[in-house]
């Protein structure tokens, strides 16, 4: 996929051009109390209030040059030349965001036309048969609720355990064609389709997701010495996908790059594959005012009480709607034990993505940056910093304000954004749904011909067997097998795989940071948890920066969704859908500013450095 093809905001390259007939005349000066207005040089334009419109329209920030200001005024133009400017500054950027818009159609797969039963297709809370099957005309009812978008067609989906008060509900569809007022609108995204249900992909991103089920209780700090680790590595280098996984310098997957992140198309973001498995920002203390944050959690029961759906029958429970963390008494069906700990292996960490919310991961970074204490953290040329400016600070525009308000804002774009993807596009089945696909074909109640080229021969589906087996207690049985063991109780959300909305938006929420960061700044005092993770312990080994931490965070916040179960790893192409939504947003927000500024700097997760000023996008 080149560049053309990733969803983003305006650059310098030649947009499509959509129709132009509607700008010439709402971007030229309004006159002031009905006075017109003679022609004047670009000079003079700048050093008249009452034409701010006219600066605005032409690209230039607006300012009165040699002014004076006189006590008892109004320091402002008049205001029907500041309505004027403020609505030439937002009807620009909307039409720049038009004109980015892609003519061409999102790519999808053919699944849901090949296969008559909707087997590679999310069905989740509709109605279902013994086989887990999805009832077509319950399927049929959310098809047509998308095509009309009529709120009632969406209350007439026909779906499982209708007369159940608890039962799990659809995750905002609607939300699919929900409009944006800046930024680039949700429908404008454009991502590969995604990968079959019968791909080779599919079947190595299967093969991983069963290493996932079987090591979530194996120490981050262990993974060079331990056997399993070892062994889901060389077993993940015997398929021929192994590119779609996180690989050292020979092209090999290893204890070290096992489970790191990885996005479709680009590969490991700059930082991911170096030092420890966590990112700091999951484990420094921050304060929120004056609460004091220690990054310690609850602690989870190792193995059997925390692996979930392991018998046919509670997946097809599920499948159809039950919902047992509302049925549960405690409304939490997973198991706890006493005591607090750092995120120190995996089942931690899907913990972590299992309680958050959009918001969280992206304010606790900026929180931990702030905690630092250190200007040299932030981009040096912002104009607010100490060194560039002796009478003023940044809190309103280039500061506390403006950077928490861009940093929350970004994620609720970008979700809208993956949202159009995951229910009017691909409709993409859950993992735990190929792993009952897989049970009910070796139960031979139904040849489906699915991982039948690398998968069900592969060291990752034996152990997954062996661990269901072991589970219920059945050793010699095989009515389970297949199944995936989930880290959650309810398994996948009520919505479609791909992309993921956790790789949607704290890819948006972090490259809002980097914006406004110093990439390139060190931590002073980076951390690593011991292996309980009862305590943090120093990290002696290369510098962490602060950019490759945050695209570090994002990895762990994506792939930690497919630890649990939740999500393939190609579903982490949400990553650019967020990256694109935050660039979009600067670009808008870079026309507002009056200060005097050569523009924010980030580098993207391909590695391309970029520049965001008056709306523009440049690549560094």
């Amino acid at each position: 996929m080149n560049r053309q093809d990733v969803p983003g905001a305006q650059s310098t390259t030649a947009a499509p051009t959509h129709d132009a007939k509607d700008t010439q005349h709402d971007d030229a000066a309004q006159p002031t109390g009905g006075a017109s207005s003679p022609p004047l040089s670009r000079r003079s334009l700048l050093q008249g209030a009452a034409l701010v419109a006219v600066a605005a329209g032409a690209g230039i920030k607006p300012r009165v040059a040699h002014a004076s200001g006189l006590p008892g005024t109004v320091l402002a133009e008049p205001p029907a030349d500041r309505a004027h400017a403020a609505f030439v500054v937002r009807r620009r950027a909307a039409r720049d965001n038009r004109d980015a818009f892609p003519l061409t159609q999102q790519p999808i797969n053919d699944d849901e036309v090949r296969f008559g039963d909707f087997r590679g297709n999310y069905s989740k809370t509709l109605k279902h048969d013994a086989l887990g099957e999805v009832n077509p005309n319950s399927y049929q009812s959310l098809l047509d609720a998308l095509a009309s978008r009529d709120p009632d067609d969406f209350e007439a989906i026909l779906v499982g355990r209708p007369d159940d008060p608890l039962r799990n509900r659809l995750v905002s569809p609607q939300a699919a064609y929900a409009f944006e007022l800046s930024g680039l609108d949700g429908n404008a995204g454009r991502i590969p389709a995604a990968p079959a249900v019968d791909s080779d992909v599919t079947e190595a991103e299967m093969a991983e997701l069963y290493w996932y089920s079987v090591t979530r209780d194996v120490p981050f700090s262990e993974y060079e010495t331990r056997n399993k680790i070892s062994r889901a590595a060389d077993d993940l280098n015997t398929f021929t996908r192994k590119d779609i996984f996180p690989r050292d310098a020979y092209g090999d997957v290893t204890p070290l790059t096992l489970f790191r992140g990885t996005i479709p198309v680009i590969g490991a973001a700059p930082g991911v594959l170096a030092g420890p498995f966590v990112s700091q920002f999951l484990l420094l203390p921050f304060q929120i005012g004056q609460l004091e944050v220690e990054q310690r959690y609850r602690k989870l029961e190792r193995g059997a009480p925390n692996q979930f759906m392991t018998t046919f029958q509670q997946w097809r429970k599920i499948q159809r709607g039950y919902d047992p963390n509302a049925n549960d008494p405690s409304g939490n069906a997973s198991t706890f034990k006493s005591g607090r700990k750092y995120i120190a292996r995996m089942r931690d960490l899907s913990e972590w993505v299992h309680r958050d919310f959009p918001l969280q991961s992206p304010m606790h970074a900026l929180s931990v940056i702030l905690g630092l204490g250190d200007d040299n953290a932030f981009d040096p040329n912002l104009p607010y910093l100490r060194v560039n400016s002796a009478t003023q600070q940044g809190f309103v525009t280039f500061g506390l304000a403006d950077i928490s308000q861009l940093a929350t804002m970004a994620p609720r774009q970008a979700l809208a954004a993956a949202w159009f993807q995951k229910w009017a596009c691909h409709r993409r089945l859950r993992p735990e749904q190929y792993g009952a696909r897989l049970n009910v074909q070796l139960r031979g109640a139904k040849a489906y011909g699915l991982g039948e080229g690398e998968l069900l021969g592969s060291d990752a589906f034996q152990h997954a067997v062996d661990e269901i087996r072991a589970i219920n207690g059945t050793p010699g049985d095989s009515e389970n097998d297949g199944l995936l063991p989930m880290g959650f109780p309810e398994g996948s959300p009520a919505h479609p795989a791909y992309p993921g909305g956790h790789s949607t938006f704290i890819a948006a929420g972090a490259t809002m940071l980097k914006a406004f960061v110093d990439e390139s700044y060190e931590f002073p005092a980076p951390m690593v948890p011991n292996q309980n993770g009862s305590e943090l312990l120093p990290w002696t080994g290369a510098p962490l920066t602060l950019g490759g931490e945050l695209n570090k965070l994002v990895a762990n916040i994506t792939h930690a969704r497919d630890a649990a179960g939740m999500h393939w790893r190609s579903d982490g192409v949400g990553n650019l859908i967020g990256e694109a939504a935050a660039i979009a947003l600067l670009a808008d927000y870079s026309r507002a500013h009056t200060e005097e500024f050569d523009g924010l700097t980030l580098t993207r997760f391909d590695g391309q450095e970029i520049s965001i000023q008056n709306g523009t996008v440049t690549e560094i």
